[in-house]
Formats: C-alpha cells, sequence, structure tokens
C-alpha cells in the first residue's frame, strides 16, 4: 500500500471515529467522484415500547485530504494548504446545494513512525483534521495544478464539531 493510501485511510478511519462516538452513521462509495464520506444523522422514536432507530433524512458529505506538518504552513491563526484546483472548484460548485461538500484536513506528523501508536490502554492517531467550506466571496479558480486555501485553527475537529456542523450545513 502506498503512503498515500495509508494517510488516506488514517483519515477516514478518524472521522469515522468521531462520527461514531457521536451516534452518527457513516458510509463512503468506491469508485467516489469527490465525495469520500457521508454522515448520515441517526434519531430514535418509541414503538411499542422499544426504540426504532432511523435516518433523519439530515447528512454531511465530505471530501478528505490527509498530509503531514512539513507540506502546510502553519500560521499563528490558520493554516494555508495547497489544494488541487479541481477539488477547490467542486466545493465551490456545491457550496450553494441543499447538501454541500465540506473538505477535511487531516494533518499527520512528519515522521510516519508518530501517525500511530497502540497498546493494551489506548490508541492513539497523531495529530489531528480540520474542516474548510468557501466564503461566499470564493471564486473558482482558473488555476490548473493548486489553489492555496487558508483553514482556521478554529476549525479544529473535535468530539462536537460534527454536531455543529449539521447545525450549520445540513
Amino acid at each position: 500500500m502506498t503512503e498515500e493510501h495509508i494517510k488516506e485511510a488514517l483519515s477516514l478511519r478518524y472521522i469515522e471515529l468521531v462520527a461514531a462516538f457521536n451516534g452518527y452513521k457513516t458510509s463512503s462509495s468506491y469508485p467516489d467522484y469527490g465525495t469520500d464520506l457521508e454522515i448520515k444523522e441517526i434519531d430514535f422514536r418509541i414503538e411499542n415500547q422499544h426504540k426504532r432507530y432511523f435516518e433523519t433524512g439530515r447528512e454531511l458529505k465530505f471530501q478528505l485530504k490527509a498530509t503531514t506538518e512539513n507540506s502546510i504552513v502553519i500560521e499563528e491563526e490558520a493554516l494555508k494548504y495547497d489544494l488541487n484546483s479541481s477539488t477547490y472548484n467542486d466545493l465551490l460548485s456545491r457550496k450553494k446545494t441543499k447538501c454541500p461538500l465540506i473538505l477535511i484536513l487531516f494533518v499527520l506528523p512528519s515522521d510516519k513512525s508518530n501517525w500511530l501508536n497502540i497498546s493494551d490502554n489506548e490508541l492513539i492517531t497523531r495529530k489531528c483534521a480540520y474542516w474548510y467550506f468557501p466564503d461566499k466571496a470564493e471564486l473558482l479558480t482558473p488555476n490548473f495544478a493548486t489553489k492555496r486555501i487558508s483553514i482556521s485553527k478554529n476549525n479544529f475537529i473535535s468530539n462536537d464539531t460534527l454536531n455543529q456542523l449539521f447545525d450549520n450545513y445540513s
């Protein structure tokens, strides 16, 4: 498996773990056409004194990217990342749709030996992830290769982030 595939797999599982912790259902498909991960809201109702779980119809769709610390520019309040220009344009094209596409950038340490550590006491995946959604004023890029984006450090993905993204984007 290539290093890029390993990064991609770790980023997908990272977000799936956060989603599972919050009670959301996840799915991914192959081949994907810009959407790497879908997260669906699950709720329940009481029927015949039993919980009946169901999908609410609210969902989020994500494009996942994974990189290492040495491949981004870290500033005081933001990260700068060179996103493939066609992916950037996908985000913009979907920004005003019923189910917009949100980017998640998973940042790993530069040293691969620090990406994942497992013991009988804990599972540690380093480092973290950030989400990005284009501002209203942003326009499609004519660039052929990449578009540098700025991701606020406030967009750090924590245990509560998916709940907030559901409130804002679903």
